[in-house]
């Protein structure tokens, strides 16, 4: 049985709703009149699927959702309504609804759609949680086999003085990084997209990222970073890092590193820059495409879609012997001020 929290200021409705799905032997559902009793219930019981009206007072089906999203709620929710403007129709998909659908009079036909976009849901979700879990035991278990080979490829390293197989040595080590730095990958990009972007202040998120690197690292110049949002995708911080990675990977001779913004008519531009020794002509598109670049291929590929998630866009327009110059361009609505001395 298929356990429902069924949401509508409208009695008649919460009562015949109700009947038509027990009727079909597959729901039991419990019914609550307004938003603010939902979010009471929803904290003492786990359903499997919510159904709400949009229309209703104090706190809509929408405003609703936002606020089980915003505390990481998984359940499945479906938006039910008599009439809404199309764009509250994108903003529910938009906050992680899985079906919008509307009342209409063939009250027979409305409880059978609703019937099955109930147990499609639900389904999805439960189908996307195995699958979650079964990816992260797979990746787990692989993670502890990498780490297992790299132990023993040290051992025999350590007791061979064979200049030969101390080189074979050298190149195994390097394809178990390679190996370990893709599975981690299936991590990120599992993980992209499944939280709903946020406002992150563009100078802290850069130092987060420097603080996943190497302690003896020079850390990057910052011009123009501080009081500065931006909204984007949570891996954000994922995004600065491997800018910085790769310059310490493939630069050869990078000795700074430097962060910088400033406005456009068509946005914020964020240029990140070093002093290695840059990248061709022909290679400045290539580099974001999957496998297509150095080592595994996939650090920029998950850059550009990462920030592509709100519409930001990344380009490279340096010059090859003078170092990589990345310019990262934030909508005009992606991005704000904030003024912390007048918040003081």
């Amino acid at each position: 049985m298929i356990s429902v929290l069924l949401i509508d200021d409208e009695p008649d409705h919460l009562a015949t709703a109700k009947m038509h799905l027990e009727g079909t032997g597959s729901f039991t559902v419990d019914i609550c009149p307004s938003a603010h009793e939902a979010l009471f219930l929803l904290a003492q019981k786990q359903y499997d699927a919510v159904v709400s009206d949009y229309d209703m007072p104090v706190m809509t089906g929408l405003d609703l959702l936002k606020k089980l999203k915003a505390q990481g709620d998984p359940t499945p929710f479906i938006m039910l309504t008599g009439c809404g403007p199309e764009h509250v129709v994108i903003e529910a998909f938009n906050e992680g609804a899985s079906f919008y659908l509307k009342k209409h009079d063939d009250k027979e036909r409305q409880f059978a759609e609703l019937s099955h976009k109930i147990q499609l849901a639900v389904r999805r979700h439960k189908e996307k949680r195995n699958l979650d879990l079964f990816v992260d035991v797979t990746r787990h278990d692989l993670l502890n086999k990498v780490a297992a080979l790299s132990g023993y490829v040290e051992l025999v390293r350590a007791d061979s003085q064979d200049t030969k197989i101390l080189g074979y040595l050298a190149k195994q080590q390097l394809l178990l990084t390679s190996i370990r730095e893709q599975i981690n990958f299936t991590r990120d990009y599992q993980n992209l997209g499944s939280q709903k972007p946020r406002w992150q202040e563009l100078g802290e998120t850069i130092r987060h990222a420097v603080a996943m690197l190497p302690p003896d690292i020079t850390p990057p110049v910052c011009t123009g970073c501080k009081d500065i949002e931006i909204f984007a995708d949570s891996l954000l911080v994922k995004v600065f890092y491997n800018l910085l990675d790769n310059s310490l990977r493939h630069g050869r001779h990078v000795t700074s590193m430097r962060f910088s913004s400033h406005k456009q008519a068509a946005g914020l531009a964020i240029v990140y820059e070093d002093d290695g020794i840059g990248i061709t002509d022909r290679e400045k598109e290539s580099i974001f495409q999957k496998g297509k670049g150095k080592n595994t291929g996939l650090g920029l590929f998950l850059i550009r879609e990462i920030l592509g998630l709100t519409g930001i866009t990344i380009r490279e327009t340096g010059h090859r012997g003078t170092g990589v110059r990345f310019e990262l361009l934030v909508p005009a609505d992606g991005y704000r001020t904030t003024d912390r001395k007048s918040a003081e």
